[in-house]
């Protein structure tokens, strides 16, 4: 609701859509780490209207058709976009674990133990959504991209990328963060969106 101005906790976007479940989604603008969380960073195109252009460099397209098909990589050339953002590392794309065939640092592909949030869908078109927890020492150090990638794979993802992470990372359901968020507080951190998922109710 406050995009371009200020960033809102992924709790106040879900009640916003009255969701079941939500998580985070974009990365935005952060100098100095004290980002307002209002400037998104890349692509978003939500139910349709596109509110926010593609950004350059490593950053990916990951988003749905209006047949709800999950999409990671495609340009909107080939695929009519009906929600859509854009973040990096690509993890599975059509079935293939790419992460894995790439130079890999530790691991790690050089992103280190973090807080994850990743999208993901199966072939018969169920989507998963993954955050984990991290940056707290006898909790959860957090994990990798690599072993977000295994994880998925183990859930028989066909298409699967990593989202925000960090202090970002936050899961919502049935109104109540059911995630322990690095940044201190309940909430993680304020975001410019959030997947959400709604009930047909």
């Amino acid at each position: 609701a406050t995009l371009g101005t200020r960033g809102q906790s992924v709790k106040q976007i879900a009640d916003r859509y009255n969701a079941v479940l939500a998580i985070n989604a974009s990365g935005f603008a952060d100098e100095n780490g004290v980002g307002h969380g209002g400037t998104v960073v890349g692509l978003l195109i939500s139910e349709g209207v596109k509110h926010s252009e593609r950004t350059g460099g490593t950053y990916l397209n990951i988003g749905f058709d209006t047949n709800n098909r999950l999409y990671i990589g495609a340009s909107e050339k080939d695929v009519a976009y009906r929600d859509a953002v854009q973040f990096v590392p690509a993890l599975i794309v059509n079935g293939e674990n790419v992460i894995a065939k790439r130079n890999l640092v530790n691991g790690s592909m050089g992103f280190g133990l973090q807080p994850r949030t990743v999208i993901d869908q199966t072939e018969d078109g169920t989507v998963l959504l993954l955050t984990i927890d991290g940056r707290q020492i006898g909790y959860s150090i957090g994990t990798t991209v690599v072993e977000c990638a295994t994880i998925m794979e183990r859930y028989g993802a066909v298409q699967a990328a990593n989202l925000d992470g960090g202090s970002s990372t936050v899961m919502v359901y049935r109104g109540k963060e059911i995630s322990r968020p690095a940044a201190g507080t309940h909430y993680g951190r304020i975001v410019p969106n959030a997947i959400v998922v709604t009930s047909p109710n």
